[in-house]
């Protein structure tokens, strides 16, 4: 932008010089370039942020996005060795188009909440306020009943507790007290810790409910996150978002066939703590959450906030191959909250883990490359199974240039050592 500007500037110098100079055949030549440099500097999808040096590829991508409208407004952030080496936003924040999606812009991203649900519960148990292996029952007694007694806090986590359902309407979503008594009261559609089935919404009452009985300052869990994740790494990332925050929420662009989740838009929702599929943030944020789980971020201006041991629990998984999900009728692995990533994306290595949000948002890590990578939307595309067409190519890209870049790296360091060889041979003989 900073460029066009100087132009344009050069240009009118340009022309008020031709004018005094009475040099009128070059007067409307200036004026047209003026008029084209103004309208250039206006990119018709309001791409805006930065892309470190080798990276410029991922913007291009991203603006092909709205160019084939598959995005309205979206945000896009990458950390690659706990540097921010992507930061990009674009679109419109709304499908009036009255104003840009920007670098103040948040945005609901649905399930995705789910991996910053498993992180609040590993540091739980990272301070041995929880232990995965024990029963729900000596954190939450209530819990004991109707065939769930013997439920651990890895059932919980992994979607194998037997509660997948919840047909309440969704006023009743608003009131935590409520649905965390009838899920105590609830009876299994399976026995508990036999097979898996994604536990779209009630995963977030189960597990927040867990880390608030165990909080010594009787936090609720967006307290919790707040206080003990979000300001830590200087994160916007919100389970109750406060009502001053609200203008900045850009609104979902919901197609007719989507209308059931129209509530999701409502000011009630975002204030509402419902951690299965109401968090706010940016990818920015996302992006950073991820990267802080792999490693120190920026020059350890961030710490890494789980333990080496602690995450290596938290990912592992907690489905039997090949196992079926009971809900969702397909493959689908599940660690200590956080959905493997393997078979999504195995350009990327082994370990992969995060979570995907309904409509396309999604945050991940991919600790073999340390990479952390993601993409929040307003437009939501709620067809897609597997990998969102939005991000597919585009991290596929990205493996290959880390990949390529590794070799290069490993080829130049082997003719380095090779040459010191010979130097040091040479001098041998001398």
């Amino acid at each position: 932008m900073t460029t066009h500007l100087n132009t344009c500037l050069t240009l009118l110098r340009w022309l008020s010089l031709s004018i005094r100079t009475g040099m009128y055949s070059y007067i409307w030549i200036c004026f047209f370039l003026i008029i084209t440099c103004i309208s250039g500097n206006n990119d018709e999808f309001n791409i805006d942020g930065t892309t470190a040096d080798g990276w410029e590829f991922v913007r291009d991508l991203f603006r092909e996005n709205f160019v084939e409208e598959r995005d309205l407004g979206a945000s896009l952030a990458i950390y690659y060795q706990g540097n921010l080496v992507v930061d990009l936003q674009g679109g419109w924040f709304d499908k009036l188009k009255s104003k840009s999606y920007d670098n103040n812009s948040l945005q609901l991203v649905f399930s995705t909440t789910k991996g910053l649900v498993a992180i609040a519960v590993a540091l739980c148990v990272q301070q041995g306020l929880l232990d995965y292996s024990k029963l729900v029952t000596n954190y939450w007694p209530e819990y004991g009943q109707n065939g769930k007694e013997n439920t651990t806090v890895a059932d919980i986590l992994s979607h194998r507790a037997g509660l997948p359902f919840d047909f309440s309407p969704f006023d009743d979503y608003l009131n935590w007290t409520l649905m965390t008594n009838r899920l105590e009261q609830g009876q299994p559609v399976w026995k508990p810790g036999t097979t898996h089935g994604y536990h779209a919404l009630t995963y977030g009452w189960l597990a927040g409910e867990l880390v608030r009985r165990v909080d010594p300052k009787n936090r609720t869990l967006g307290e919790f996150i707040r206080d003990e994740i979000a300001k830590p790494l200087q994160i916007e990332f919100y389970v109750g978002l406060p009502s001053e925050q609200e203008y900045r929420v850009s609104p979902l662009d919901l197609q007719p066939y989507q209308s059931s989740l129209d509530d999701f838009n409502k000011n009630t929702t975002h204030r509402a703590e419902i951690p299965g599929g109401n968090g706010i943030t940016n990818a920015r944020s996302l992006a950073r959450l991820y990267a802080s789980l792999i490693g120190n971020v920026e020059n350890n201006r961030y710490q890494q906030i789980l333990t080496e041991d602690i995450l290596k629990r938290a990912i592992k998984s907690n489905t039997p191959p090949h196992e079926i999900d009971f809900v969702l009728n397909i493959t689908t692995t599940f660690a200590m909250g956080f959905s493997v990533m393997n078979d999504l994306f195995p350009s990327l290595g082994s370990e992969i883990f995060g979570h995907q949000g309904i409509g396309g948002s999604i945050g991940f890590a991919a600790p073999e490359k340390n990479l952390s990578f993601a993409y929040v939307v307003n437009r939501l595309e709620t067809q897609v199974i597997d990998i969102d067409h939005r991000y597919k190519t585009m991290i596929k890209d990205i493996a290959q240039m880390i990949d390529r870049n590794h070799a290069t790296n490993l080829i130049n360091n082997f003719s380095f050592h090779l040459l010191t060889f010979f130097v040091f041979f040479h001098r041998l003989r001398q």
